[in-house]
């Protein structure tokens, strides 16, 4: 296994995070009632979660995530 790509971390992992943060911004603005602080907490809490683990699938996985190429051709197409 060769060494994971690093740029495979820059796509869907700072989105999870900034998301994360507006969620929670949204969540809890001036007023807002505690039910509304616990979802965005909750969101919050989630959405990192998720991109720790994103991160770490792709720390692992990172040469094996990429387009999928299937063989289509006959069995005897192939054998011969």
């Amino acid at each position: 296994m060769g060494a994971p790509n690093r740029t495979a971390l820059l796509g869907g992992i700072p989105v999870l995070v900034v998301t994360a943060a507006a969620c929670f911004w949204a969540y809890t603005q001036p007023g807002a009632s505690v039910g509304t602080w616990i979802v965005g907490i909750v969101l919050l809490v989630l959405l990192l979660a998720g991109a720790w683990l994103l991160a770490g699938f792709v720390r692992r996985h990172g040469d094996e995530i990429g387009e999928a190429r299937f063989d289509t051709r006959n069995k005897d197409e192939r054998d011969g």
